[in-house]
């Protein structure tokens, strides 16, 4: 699972990020100034951070410029100050996105997963499971060197899980992204699908979120 820190001092931002971010399958570091922030980047093993820029006990430039002593980790600066100045000087410290308040929490979502895809590309051709080996260019699942007799979309689904270890996915989402956004159809689908995945690889890898999806839980 990939973590996330957030440094924002005003409560209730930091609130709707952090819920949103967890939501969305994320571990958080939820810290409100400067100096905090420092230590427990410091402390930790961070995927990505996101920074306000007007922080108690060091600014959010100070940060990210503390950040890139240590990490090329993405970093985004989240700031009610839009001028131009602020801008190039977060951009020369090397932020990879500037959003501006009032902002979506969806929207930064997507930005955050867009910039972790980018700064951590997965190998989408092979994936290993113990003794098994899918092969997502070739469409084929082995076993103890034994072919396996896997669906295209059975094969296109535990594609879209290993693109998303860790992330708890909503059936709706694999229905979008496996059949397409005018699929005509349902949850049940995606249950039978997953059935005969998980009695096909006879292996514990797709753990069932209850009342929300699935979870893919392997390395890739």
């Amino acid at each position: 699972m990939q973590t996330i820190l957030i440094v924002e001092d005003e409560p209730n931002t930091n609130q709707v990020i952090t819920e949103f971010l967890k939501e969305s399958g994320y571990n958080v570091l939820s810290v409100f100034d400067g100096e905090e922030a420092m230590t427990v980047f410091y402390e930790n093993k961070v995927d990505m951070a996101v920074l306000d820029i007007m922080l108690p006990r060091h600014s959010g430039l100070e940060v990210l410029k503390y950040i890139r002593s240590l990490s090329n980790v993405p970093v985004i600066m989240l700031t009610a100050l839009g001028d131009e100045y602020t801008q190039i000087k977060s951009f020369d410290l090397q932020a990879d996105e500037y959003v501006t308040k009032p902002f979506s929490p969806v929207v930064l979502v997507k930005r955050i997963e867009a910039l972790l895809k980018r700064a951590n590309p997965i190998d989408n051709t092979v994936l290993s499971i113990g003794d098994i080996v899918i092969d997502f260019s070739a469409y084929t699942v082995m076993k103890n060197n034994c072919l396996l007799e896997f669906t295209t979309k059975e094969i296109e689904i535990l594609k879209f899980f290993a693109e998303n270890t860790g992330k708890v996915l909503s059936r709706q989402q694999i229905l979008d992204t496996v059949w397409g956004l005018d699929t005509v159809s349902s949850d049940r689908t995606i249950d039978t699908h997953i059935k005969n995945i998980r009695k096909k690889l006879d292996v514990e890898c797709i753990l069932t979120v209850k009342n929300v999806g699935y979870k893919f839980e392997v390395s890739v």
